[in-house]
């Protein structure tokens, strides 16, 4: 009966092991899962910040290239879930920092005023002789 009881205390040993194992596996499942989430939604941000950058890209392209006088409105979203801040500067780019995270797209000209755009407003991008000048209107 002793030598029963020992092998009794074994199989619980083992079988805690075998359990112990299974969690490990299964925490470590979720721990991927979660990464792989927050990596989907990282992402999704820089595509939501590209997206902006080349809207932003393109109106001050039309209004460079389309000469003096030129003016364009250019409204920035107003979703709440999706916070940036475009830099302008007159080294020629774009830049969306969203998140921790940037993005940044060439100009045609470097022309251009150095402005900081934000969430929810409405800015006119003009052509003053060959300088894209932007001004919040909002």
């Amino acid at each position: 009966m002793v030598t029963l009881h020992n092998d009794s205390r074994g199989q619980i040993s083992a079988d805690l092991i075998f359990v112990t194992l299974v969690a490990i596996v299964i925490m470590a499942g979720f721990v991927s899962f979660i990464s792989n989430e927050s990596n989907q939604n990282q992402n999704g941000n820089l595509g939501q910040a590209r997206m902006q950058g080349e809207k932003i890209a393109e109106a001050l392209n039309t209004a460079y290239i389309n000469g003096n006088g030129y003016s364009i409105y250019l409204d920035t979203p107003e979703e709440s879930n999706f916070k940036f801040n475009a830099d302008i500067n007159s080294t020629g780019y774009v830049t969306v920092f969203c998140e921790g995270q940037n993005v940044s797209i060439k100009l045609v000209s470097q022309n251009v005023t150095n402005f900081t755009m934000v969430n929810n407003k409405r800015y006119q991008i003009q052509n003053v002789e060959g300088t894209v000048n932007i001004k919040d209107i909002s």
